[in-house]
């Protein structure tokens, strides 16, 4: 009885945790459909007397969102595919293949993982720069897709693919390409998806190094250009956060639709030996 009591009190706490954690969702999603005059009554409304869209047209008439979102999009997507591409590569040959200097190597790439992001600010600026990349996309796109994360979550879901496979594939003629691409990489779907979506929510999320590289407002992505909302005296709340849910939105449409490979691939259960 005394440890069915300890779990309802833990179940109750978890879910005011929960609760808690949603009200900065809530308020955002509610302050972007409320009146200016009912964003800062006291006590405040969390349910609005009368809905108005004046916040989403003003971000949509006033600012240059679409190219925002749409750069977003690019920038996202193009990382997210460049960075799955060169991880497959270089988990497999991590995982799978013989060679000089391989531990040694993984023990680097670990190693760069530990670096904190912003130190390569200033590197990545001049490099940019020599090859004439500032203020394009691409600059963005490049040093995102190298992210060593990608690498190491790879490795270690291909070292749990029983070798069995690899061995009854070459007896049937595969080479190590078709084995990669017919065996291993279906095989590691959940993992991938699970990767892919990280990507993804990294890239579109990313701040710091596409201040630095993109100054354009029609480059900017998303969180740059949120930022340029607020003014110099003050903040319009209505306006910024109308933005902060029109820019979550192609975020969660993704997560809904990719929500089932994300838990399979957090499991990292599906193949084991």
């Amino acid at each position: 009885m005394k440890k069915r009591g300890n779990t309802k009190f833990f179940d109750i706490i978890m879910i005011i945790i929960a609760i808690l954690w949603l009200i900065p969702v809530f308020w955002m999603v509610d302050t972007a459909f409320k009146p200016t005059p009912e964003i800062f009554t006291r006590p405040p409304k969390w349910i609005p007397e009368s809905f108005t869209l004046e916040h989403i047209r003003g971000v949509i008439n006033n600012w240059p969102f679409g190219r925002w979102l749409l750069n977003s999009v690019v920038v996202s997507g193009f990382s997210t595919l460049i960075s799955l591409f060169l991880s497959i590569f270089a988990a497999y040959s991590f995982a799978r293949i013989q060679w000089k200097g391989r531990d040694f190597l993984f023990v680097v790439l670990l190693a760069s993982m530990l670096i904190p992001w912003q130190i390569n600010g200033v590197p990545l600026y001049f490099l940019m720069n020599n090859l004439n990349l500032l203020n394009k996309l691409i600059a963005v796109i490049l040093p995102i897709s190298a992210m060593p994360i990608g690498v190491f979550l790879l490795r270690q879901f291909f070292i749990g693919i029983p070798t069995e496979l690899e061995d009854s594939a070459r007896i049937d003629g595969c080479n190590r390409l078709d084995i990669l691409f017919r065996i291993i990489i279906p095989v590691s779907a959940p993992a991938l998806s699970a990767l892919g979506i990280y990507m993804f929510i990294f890239s579109w999320n990313e701040y710091f190094w596409s201040l630095i590289a993109l100054q354009r407002i029609n480059k900017f992505t998303l969180p740059i250009g949120l930022n340029t909302l607020q003014g110099a005296y003050d903040i319009e709340y209505g306006l910024l956060m109308a933005a902060a849910f029109l820019a979550s939105i192609p975020v969660m449409i993704v997560f809904l639709i990719l929500r089932r490979q994300i838990i399979k691939g957090m499991s990292w259960s599906g193949v084991t030996k």
